[in-house]
């Protein structure tokens, strides 16, 4: 035990030097981050030297480096060159050129497309120098069996001063490379996409010797600034550096690209040139407790990835993809266009490793996703009900409290799927434990039997710090006694920081052993639960280290990680850690249970972490500016590949009014990822505690979310299959429309069919903007009433406010899947029958007035990694709804179906659901230009159609000006997985 004061907090007894630590954290003011626990570009000697670096070749017109012609090598779909180093001659110090490495790649796919380049610059070995770290393939990027196959390229001299490099697959993408300086120009389509090293700010800070003589010519950054190469501090921590400086930077410029988006996660806008900070990005996975909105800070996890939209003078408009693989801390300055430019401007830099780049060419943002995935690899389809709504509080704190508020989301008739269990469940913050006192092992074993008997779920913490002060706290033990720990710069002793329990050692999970031996920690012979009811919470994984510098781990701290000695700095994959703990916590699921899909949300992530689960966006505030910034946070991981998101929906952070509680709820069912959560300081909020009137409304929100299951379902499962994010920004469908841009903060697009407009506070009516570039009709969701009944490039309408829900459009030509009948949760929906409701568009001047899809699977089972599952297309003509499977591979109904991950092309059976979980009960036709008087229905046999049925229909008049009808068929008598069609008769 940790000796010092003890005091209750919520129920939770506290004790010792962190009871003084916690007591402190929680007394300050809430109204900002503290700052001054972080680093800024200018506090870091290598993010302050390359803008020095900058700013002198950009002053001078300066360049560094070239291309040497006669090391161009080249086979198969990769080129090799040197990049020599302008001033240094024989009179000086030689300086070892950079390796240069062009890797080009095609799709999987029947086209073949080409459109992924791997640009590669690293630093040769040197004898008595260490080796540059670089990310094990197959951890992050270059994944097995994703869908990226090696292009077969051409090199031609174009002149002499470059080279041009062609693939040999459709799409025409090329780069065409320049000697000196050294430039790429990446294009596809006849257009230069992106240019790296335009502005020429190349920098590569190779390993040397620490009593080298300054040079006189200008190598890279250290020859502008040579403050602090050899270490430096920040506050009261000292960083030893015994490798000295080893940044690595480059520009990247976007051509005809207004906007660019990504940089996922930053609480700021989603246009990332919007406004223009002068401080950079910051790439450094940190525990930033209450968080600024609408600053370039670090917050819990990044993904080094932008998307650009390319306006082009000739008025169409593209995208592209930019992706840099290096998990040391990074930043990155973007500048957009000025006034008489067109090009979006950006530079990035890395602390150490080597500059690891992948170029998307697109064409579409849809393109550069399914690109993306290409490379680090496709999300796991979720269980069901993780896309119901969780309830979570720090902390329900004995198995009588959560039966407690099981009952009262039964008696206020609100559908729940998961509870939640902080940090007060464990012994004395030991994890793997119950807390023998608040969660005896009976009392846990009775609490899992009431939710199963409920079909809802648990989910416990599980942080990745070790308490180190107790010999008989075996998890911790097992770690250091198979050295397993990451390890103080000396590399002898295990490294201890300060977190939860106290004095705590962190396992070295960039170590594929010590992955491992978490992994088995999951077994229920040594945390006792079961694989139906428990899941998983990794939190505080950056790794947050209260007396750590910037909260977290010291860089100089050794890992292990591939290279079988402990022999990698920290600062070398300081962003890859809560990753790896993420993934080595779904593997102990995996484990497990083999065959269940596993559930682990995680705070911390990087590139690939999609692959693995669920993220939300850490330690929110109960503020009106946090719920309007929760917006363009979610969409950019979203297109950062990170769709299976949420926030803290009302705010981790302070209480909040009923308005703004109520109005989160409204805005969280359109989350992909819907939890409340909530600090211990807090009052309670289960949504009955704040009167009926509220309690009401957020009845209906979360009634409204699990009506909409089955199209969430849709969603994810084409994110998982085609890359296709879940969220969108209003304008992704239609990148020409130039008014869309502005709204991108406050309205977004749930998969394509439905738009949300978020709310704002103390306001009675709302200015919408519903884009029609493509001539798109819109109704309001809630009432099946025409918004915006006309052509052209879209409407801005002033919507009223209702208390009871927040404005949500449907768009015509698309089809929506529903589950109508009240159940608690949704696994208890499983068996229920659908609702079909289609949104004809009467104007669209084609054979197909609305179109849609529906996934089914079991639910829970990885049994549809082998392509156990329903896929069905849905059409309607305007006069008949056909529907039928999807086919992969060539002959898909869907050519996009060719694109996906290549396991989903094997042959399909038949999921394990129940017929009656098939079946059709309703259809709902809104917007038929006539009121029809009936309709049939003809089912397809194995060789012959069926004979017509007749089906009773109700129909009634839109109101509005225009003519419109909606008609309802009941009982089709027909079932998803099979072939069929609905006639309408007039």
């Amino acid at each position: 035990m940790v000796a010092g004061p003890v005091f209750r907090v919520g129920g939770a007894l506290l004790q010792g030097s962190l009871a003084v630590l916690l007591l402190a954290a929680i007394q300050r003011p809430a109204d900002a981050v503290d700052r001054s626990k972080f680093r800024t570009c200018a506090q870091g000697s290598f993010c302050k030297r390359f803008k020095s670096y900058a700013q002198q070749i950009q002053s001078s017109g300066e360049y560094v480096h070239f291309v040497d012609p006669a090391s161009i090598t080249h086979k198969g779909n990769e080129v090799q060159a040197l990049l020599g180093h302008k001033g240094i001659d024989g009179s000086q110090e030689p300086v070892q050129p950079l390796l240069l490495e062009l890797r080009f790649f095609k799709e999987d796919s029947a086209e073949g497309n080409c459109g992924v380049l791997r640009v590669t610059v690293s630093e040769q070995p040197k004898a008595g120098m260490p080796t540059r770290f670089r990310v094990r393939e197959g951890d992050v990027a270059m994944i097995p069996g994703a869908g990226l196959l090696p292009d077969v390229v051409t090199v031609l001299p174009a002149d002499a001063t470059g080279s041009v490099i062609s693939s040999s697959s459709a799409g025409n993408c090329s780069a065409t490379l320049r000697y000196e300086p050294f430039e790429l120009d990446i294009s596809a389509g006849g257009r230069v996409l992106q240019s790296l090293n335009a502005r020429h700010l190349l920098n590569f800070e190779q390993y040397r010797n620490r009593d080298a003589e300054p040079r006189t010519a200008l190598v890279d950054a250290t020859d502008v600034d040579a403050e602090n190469l050899w270490e430096e501090s920040f506050g009261e921590h000292r960083d030893s550096k015994p490798r000295g400086p080893s940044a690595v930077g480059i520009d990247a410029s976007f051509r005809s690209a207004p906007v660019l988006v990504g940089l996922a996660e930053h609480a700021t806008r989603l246009h990332l040139a919007d406004p223009q900070f002068d401080e950079p990005y910051r790439l450094f996975n940190l525990d930033v407790f209450e968080y600024e909105v609408d600053v370039p800070m670090a917050l819990y996890g990044n993904i080094p990835m932008v998307t650009a939209v390319h306006q082009w003078p000739d008025g169409g408009a593209t995208s592209s993809g930019f992706l840099v693989v290096n998990p040391s801390e990074g930043f990155v300055k973007v500048d957009g266009p000025g006034e008489s430019e067109k090009d979006s401007q950006t530079w990035w830099l890395f602390e150490s490793g080597v500059l690891d780049l992948f170029s998307f060419a697109g064409p579409t943002p849809q393109a550069v996703l399914r690109q993306y995935h290409a490379v680090t690899g496709w999300p796991r389809m979720p269980p069901l009900a993780v896309l119901g709504k969780h309830q979570s509080r720090w902390n329900y704190i004995t198995p009588e409290d959560v039966a407690e508020v099981d009952r009262g989301f039964d008696e206020h008739e609100i559908p729940y799927d998961f509870i939640w269990l902080d940090l007060e469940h464990t012994h004395e913050k030991r994890y793997f434990t119950w807390d023998p006192k608040h969660f005896p092992q009976e009392a846990v074993d009775g609490m899992l039997d009431n939710l199963n008997r409920s079909h809802r779920k648990l989910v416990t913490i599980i942080d990745p710090h070790l308490f180190a002060g107790d010999p008989n706290y075996t998890v911790a033990v097992r770690f250091r006694e198979k050295q397993l720990m990451v390890k103080k710069p000396t590399g002898s002793a295990d490294f201890e920081g300060f977190c939860w329990p106290g004095a705590s050692n962190y396992p070295d999970f960039c170590d594929p052993a010590a992955r491992l031996e978490w992994a088995k920690l999951f077994d229920f012979a040594n945390y006792p639960g079961r694989p139906a009811e428990l899941y998983t919470w990794n939190d505080m994984n950056e790794p947050s280290v209260f007396d750590g510098p910037e909260i977290s781990m010291p860089r100089d701290n050794l890992h292990k990680c591939h290279t079988g000695s402990f022999g990698v700095e920290h600062r070398e994959v300081h962003n890859l850690y809560g990753f790896y703990v993420h993934e080595a916590s779904v593997q102990g699921h995996l484990l497990r249970a083999p065959g269940a899909r596993p559930f682990v949300l995680t705070r911390s992530f990087f590139v690939g972490s999609h692959r693995h689960g669920a993220a939300w966006t850490g330690d929110n505030m109960a503020e009106w500016t946090h719920l309007e910034r929760s917006v363009p946070m979610l969409v950019s991981l979203a297109l950062c590949g990170m769709s299976l998101v949420g926030a803290d929906v009302a705010g981790f952070m302070g209480d909040p009014d009923p308005e703004l509680f109520l109005r989160w709820h409204q805005l969280g069912i359109w989350y992909p990822f819907y939890r409340a959560h909530v600090h211990l300081t807090t009052k309670r909020r289960e949504p009955w505690l704040f009167g009926e009137s509220i309690t009401a409304k957020v009845r209906q929100a979360v009634t409204t979310r699990y009506q909409l299951l089955p199209m969430w379902y849709t969603l994810v499962a084409e994110w998982a299959l085609l890359g296709l994010p879940m969220v969108r920004p209003i304008w992704y469908h239609d990148l020409g429309d130039s008014e869309a841009y502005r709204h991108a903060d406050s309205h977004f697009l749930v998969g394509e069919a439905l738009l949300v407009r978020s709310p704002a506070q103390g306001v009675k009516t709302l200015e919408v903007y519903l884009p029609g570039g493509d001539g798109a009709l819109w109704f309001d969701f809630y009432r099946p009433q025409l918004v915006a009944p006309r052509r052209g490039s879209g409407k801005v309408v002033s919507q009223s406010l209702k208390a009871t829900h927040l404005p949500v459009f449907a768009r015509a030509g698309h089809v929506l899947v529903e589950r109508r009948r009240p159940r608690r949760s949704a696994e208890a929906m499983f068996g229920d029958p659908y609702t079909l409701v289609v949104y004809s568009d009467p104007r669209s001047t084609g054979s197909v007035k609305a179109t849609g899809n529906v996934y089914v699977d079991d639910g829970r089972s990885l049994d549809s990694e082998r392509g156990a599952f329903i896929y069905d297309r849905l059409n309607f003509d305007g006069a008949a709804l056909h529907a039928a499977p999807a086919e992969l591979g060539g002959t898909a109904v869907d050519a996009s179906w060719a694109v996906g991950p290549p396991a989903v092309r094997a042959l399909r059976e038949a999921p394990s659901v129940p017929r009656e979980g098939l079946r059709v009960e309703r259809l709902v036709f809104i917007g038929l230009s006539r009121a029809p008087k009936g309709a049939r229905q003809h089912s397809s046999g194995l060789q012959e159609e069926t004979s017509a049925v007749e089906l009773q229909v109700k129909v009634e008049r839109i109101a509005g000006k225009e003519e419109m009808w909606i008609a309802t068929v009941k009982d089709p008598a027909v079932y998803l997985g099979s072939s069929w069609k609905v006639d309408l008769t007039y």
